[in-house]
């Protein structure tokens, strides 16, 4: 059975909150016994919290919302909740909103009551729904957030723009806890992250089959800690956290502002340390960056190694979408790799999307993947390319056979500084970089350098037909393949 409901009263609304009160059975009065009167009280309940998720966060309705059951007892809404915490907390902060959703749903002003799970079928509800809901949250890295087994090293395509981060995650994986810890990678979305903490996390349980690895997101994390609070779990969330050999934790930077979460890791991330087992997190940013981070905590993730991972390169991004077509069994020719290679986009997840949609197309349609059918099908998602700073002063270098850095130089032969002006047209005709921006790239050379240098080179092409159209044909290059393009000799 239930316990009695507690009641609060407040004299400024028509639901009265105050001192918690127990009733005897014998005062309490019942509506009539019907058929469906559960089913009604769900159906009540349903409406109600539908009223109060759209006026709160997903996670403050499902942390104190979703495990409350409602029971209406004549003029009293019944709120059946865990425990006094959560009476206190909805009576704080929700009282209004609570008031509102059940006088716009019933359409009349109950008196609301708060029933706790207690009593001896209570207690064993209480204590059986405690630890069941903590095994189910804990279990929810392996079930929603499994390492997937495509993420392994070999599967991994290695570039220059990540090639110190696989290395570092290669060694970590041979020699769990005795070199890098914690190992900490940062880099902007789609980059890899994900794949490479897989993959260490798959490395590491073939290599020593007895070695428990616990990879999940920090919202999992958070969540099961809020859970295990809730259900007096602390200690088997501290177990599972802390009784393993690595853990693998993605997106650590949602650790920002969240106090208690941040102490809870703390105290792990020392006993794991202090243990010799591996730590490995990843980010989108550095640990000095990441705003609302615990000093101790920063300090404690730079005491390993910070690797970071680049956006890929043309060649890396062709070697990529071949990967994943093989994968498919897709051969894709040179000329559609490259063309969704020269697109400004340099995450991975979307360059997989379209190239998934691709494939479908063509499936769908029983033809070949040509030029034309990807142009047809992902050419309404992709962007305008954008030309970077970066990639005018490398297809410029090797066109005029010198080195970027001779062109971020102070040198004036004429060997440099033409292609140095070349250069500084071409980049603001095709970047957004204002003349002060073009003067830092190019060798923190003032603004007035990079106006003059341009005037001179457009009087220039205007009596050298031929130097004109190897401009030209360099700004072809530029918008319409980059570097790659150049490298390759395509539209060249």
């Amino acid at each position: 059975m239930y316990a009695e409901p507690t009641l609060i009263s407040m004299s400024t609304c028509p639901f009265h909150w105050g001192a918690f009160q127990v009733l005897p059975a014998d005062d309490r009065q019942y509506a009539p016994p019907v058929d469906d009167a559960p089913a009604s009280a769900q159906s009540l309940w349903s409406e109600v919290s539908q009223r109060l998720r759209a006026g709160m966060n997903a996670q403050e309705y499902e942390t104190w919302f979703k495990p409350v059951a409602l029971r209406v007892d004549g003029d009293q809404a019944v709120l059946v909740v865990p425990n006094h915490f959560f009476s206190e907390w909805i009576k704080e902060r929700h009282a209004e909103s609570l008031t509102r959703a059940l006088r716009e749903t019933t359409g009349r002003s109950l008196m609301i009551s708060f029933e706790l799970k207690s009593g001896e079928t209570g207690q064993s509800l209480e204590k059986e729904a405690g630890p069941q809901r903590l095994e189910a949250e804990s279990d929810k890295p392996e079930a929603s957030n499994p390492l997937a087994p495509r993420y392994t090293f070999g599967t991994f395509v290695v570039g220059p723009c990540n090639e110190l981060a696989h290395a570092a995650c290669q060694a970590v994986a041979d020699h769990p806890g005795r070199q890098y810890n914690p190992l900490f990678i940062f880099g902007a979305a789609g980059l890899g992250k994900t794949h490479l903490l897989s993959a260490v996390g798959n490395h590491i349980l073939k290599r020593f089959p007895s070695h428990k690895v616990v990879y999940c997101s920090t919202e999992v994390f958070t969540n099961e800690l809020i859970q295990a609070v809730r259900f007096d779990g602390i200690n088997s969330f501290r177990d599972k956290y802390r009784q393993v050999d690595g853990l693998l934790l993605d997106d650590i930077q949602f650790l920002a502002g969240r106090e208690r979460t941040q102490e809870e890791f703390f105290h792990t991330f020392n006993a794991l340390y202090e243990s010799g087992k591996q730590i490995i997190l990843t980010s989108d940013k550095m640990p000095r960056d990441i705003p609302g981070l615990e000093k101790r905590l920063q300090t404690r993730f730079e005491w390993g190694l910070l690797t970071d991972l680049q956006p890929p390169d043309a060649e890396t991004k062709v070697a990529i979408l071949q990967a994943k077509a093989a994968e498919q069994g897709v051969d894709l020719s040179r000329q559609v790799c490259f063309f969704l290679a020269s697109q400004p986009e340099s995450n991975v997840r979307v360059l997989e999307g379209y190239l998934t949609r691709i494939i479908a197309v063509s499936n769908f349609q029983g033809v070949e993947v040509t030029l034309d059918l990807v142009r047809r099908v992902v050419g309404p998602m992709l962007s305008e390319r954008q030309v970077n700073l970066e990639e005018v002063l490398l297809v410029v270098a090797r066109n005029y056979g010198i080195k970027v850095t001779d062109i971020k130089s102070s040198r004036k032969t004429r060997d440099v500084t033409h292609p140095r002006q070349v250069a500084m047209y071409l980049a603001r005709r095709l970047t957004r970089a204002s003349f002060p921006e073009i003067g830092k790239a190019f060798g923190n050379k003032d603004h007035s350098t990079v106006v003059k240098g341009m005037k001179k080179l457009e009087r220039l092409l205007l009596e050298t037909p031929e130097e004109a159209e190897r401009v030209r044909s360099l700004e072809r290059i530029l918008r319409e393949g980059g570097a790659a393009a150049e490298a390759r000799g395509i539209n060249g």
